[in-house]
């Protein structure tokens, strides 16, 4: 009943409604105003029309002087670079409307927030050039402060700040000019990258190495049921050349040890030096970074054996899998990453051709079997972790137990000819076991002489950067 009456109340309404609406509508020819004129529906009256037309002209001055303000920055890309010490934003792109005259810039035309500008250049893509290529893409050289400058490791080595910053924020400070003569005037407004571009990903944000890599890859090892999380790096045209080739393993130390794929590729440079373009072109070799979400590894002689030798059953998974050269599969890693290293080659010290540690050490009498391996070894002498008195033992429990041992000792802070010199010196020596060490206040001073903390974490700084050890590494075979 009140359904109908509902109903009833409805149509009722609608019917008043289209009467209404009906009485108000003019009749075809009747009415005494404007009645020689037909009215457009929807026309705008002429005092409407002149507030539309000013409006109008009201933006379009808006956004010419946004465009003057903006200098024509349409866009601010950064292209980051992993380093010993970190991932720095190396090179920013400024993408423009038209192609740029590159006779027009300098490295004064522009500002960046907290860098220096050292170079200019214009490029047809956002990417460094190392002379300028017509395009509309301005590409600003960044100075790359030295580690030796930045003191922010703590006393255990651990970084006390080491958040990645991979923005920039720039000013176009002087006029800039187009191709085709437009001039793009000097303006006080700051444009920065995108922290975050939704879901699929920043494309303002660039990493031209870590994205070669294919992330976050997982194996589940049959043997303990662990789940084990990598990145890897496949050399070029791998499927189809017939060759077989060398496997770099890399472990990180444990102030990397997350769950997310990126860090391990952005802590330091220790991963993703081996799937650079230039070392790529002499030596095509896959790269393995593991991604580890737990310590397991302490300074007590401890460490969990599904991740251990999950680890080492992933290598030879791998080796199955894909066209790699079993006489040449190398370790590598740095601090927990090179203990992980020793006790693997401890268990099986065949699986390994060679091995690069870094800022490790573990319980001498149990490394006696590899007095016969390839081994390069750096340290400091200034850890606090006693990394280096622990190596020293073992290096010379090798030496009684036969093996051939080659020692040196370099300035953390000497220049590039110089450690390069040291460096040729020591490896050019007939040795099973090279032992290097960075002598005491060098690895961890300023230019100028001041003591900084961190010895420990200082010598990974300098680790995958020093002259020879890449190669000396790869000479290795089984």
């Amino acid at each position: 009943m009140m359904k109908k009456s509902w109903m009833a109340a409805l149509l009722l309404s609608s019917a008043v409604l289209v009467t209404a609406c009906g009485a108000g509508a003019p009749q075809n020819g009747s009415g005494t105003e404007n009645s020689g004129t037909v009215k457009t529906e929807g026309a705008v009256p002429d005092a409407e029309q002149e507030t539309t037309e000013t409006e109008t002209e009201g933006k379009t001055t808006e956004k010419a002087a946004e465009k003057a303000q903006s200098g024509g920055i349409s866009k601010v890309i950064t292209i980051n670079k992993s380093f010993g010490d970190g991932q720095k934003v190396t090179h920013v792109a400024l993408q423009y409307e038209k192609a740029i005259d590159a006779d027009s810039l300098s490295t004064d035309s522009y500002e960046v927030k907290n860098r220096t500008v050292t170079a200019v250049r214009t490029n047809s893509e956002a990417a460094p050039a190392e002379a300028s290529v017509p395009g509309n893409y301005v590409i600003l050289e960044l100075e790359i402060q030295s580690p030796l400058l930045d003191d922010k490791y703590a006393s255990d080595g651990r970084m006390e700040h080491d958040e990645v910053i991979d923005t920039a924020t720039v000013v176009q400070i002087k006029d800039v000019k187009s191709t085709d003569g437009e001039v793009y005037p000097a303006g006080s407004q700051e444009y920065s990258t995108p922290a975050n571009e939704g879901i699929m990903g920043n494309d303002s944000k660039l990493y031209p190495v870590r994205d070669r890599f294919e992330d976050n890859h997982f194996y589940t090892d049959p043997e303990w049921k662990t789940v084990l999380h990598y990145n890897i790096f496949k050399p070029e045209g791998y499927e189809d050349s017939g060759e077989t080739y060398p496997l770099l393993l890399f472990m990180p130390d444990a102030g990397s040890v997350s769950s997310d794929w990126e860090k391990v590729l952005a802590q330091g440079n220790g991963g993703t030096v081996w799937a650079e373009e230039e070392w790529q072109a002499e030596h095509p070799c896959f790269v393995v970074t593991m991604i580890y979400d737990d310590k397991f590894i302490n300074d007590y002689w401890e460490y969990y054996d599904n991740y251990v030798e999950g680890t080492m059953n992933l290598v030879r998974s791998l080796a199955d899998q894909y066209p790699v050269d079993k006489d040449r599969i190398y370790t590598t890693g740095q601090s927990m990453g090179c203990m992980c290293s020793l006790i693997m080659m401890s268990k099986e010290p065949d699986l390994f051709a060679g091995a690069y540690c870094v800022a490790g050490k573990w319980e001498p009498e149990s490394l006696k079997g590899l007095k016969d391996s390839h081994i390069l070894i750096l340290n400091s002498e200034d850890d606090s972790l006693e990394t280096g008195l622990l190596m020293d033992e073992t290096v010379s429990l090798w030496e009684r137990e036969g093996a051939a041992v080659a020692r040196g000792a370099i300035e953390g802070i000497a220049e590039p000819q110089v450690l390069e010199a040291e460096m040729d010196k020591l490896l050019s020596e007939n040795a099973d076991i090279y032992y290097c060490k960075i002598q005491s206040g060098t690895g961890s001073m300023d230019l100028e002489g001041n003591p900084l903390n961190g010895s420990h974490r200082m010598t990974w700084r300098l680790g995958y950067d020093l002259p020879g050890v890449k190669e000396w590494l790869f000479t290795q075979s089984k």
